[in-house]
């Protein structure tokens, strides 16, 4: 799969058809980057070759990566719109200063399905669980073996 039809998926999600808000390069750049973390979180191997993404994602994946990429979206426009100021002339007044907290707020939103869409993709290897946003990190039982001279285990021993 090409990148720019990615690029072209991007714009549609975003509501940028006519090209106006971000450039190709701005956008290819978040669909790059995009392939990394998604063959992080979801245990991938896409390489960008060329301008082609390969192997050719399936639909799932390829929703993955459009998601990864719209966060990227969102953190590229919250640095372009930090900058943004207010004015007032008369009685009109254009205020643009909230601009990038919109865009957090819908990058945090993104992320948010992000996580949980990779939660769900994830095998339960039945090992570590760590939920770094409950600060929670819970181990599988764990059952301590001792060795004995005449020592005969007890399976259910542990677990009482």
């Amino acid at each position: 799969m090409l990148a720019s039809d990615l690029v072209a998926l991007l714009r549609l999600d975003i509501g940028d058809t006519a090209g106006e808000m971000l450039g190709d390069e701005y956008l290819t750049r978040c669909v790059t980057r995009a392939v990394f973390a998604v063959n992080k979180d979801f245990g991938t191997s896409f390489a960008v070759n060329a301008g082609e993404i390969t192997p050719d994602p399936s639909g799932e994946q390829q929703e993955y990566l459009l998601l990864k990429a719209h966060i990227n979206v969102c953190s590229l426009m919250r640095s372009i719109t930090a900058n943004n100021f207010s004015f007032q002339s008369g009685d009109k007044q254009v205020d643009k200063t909230k601009q990038p907290s919109f865009w957090a707020d819908l990058q945090g939103d993104l992320e948010k399905d992000y996580k949980e869409r990779a939660k769900s993709a994830a095998p339960d290897s039945g090992g570590v669980v760590d939920d770094p946003d409950n600060g929670i990190m819970a181990a599988p039982a764990i059952r301590p073996a001792i060795y004995e001279h005449g020592y005969v285990e007890e399976p259910d021993v542990a677990l009482k």
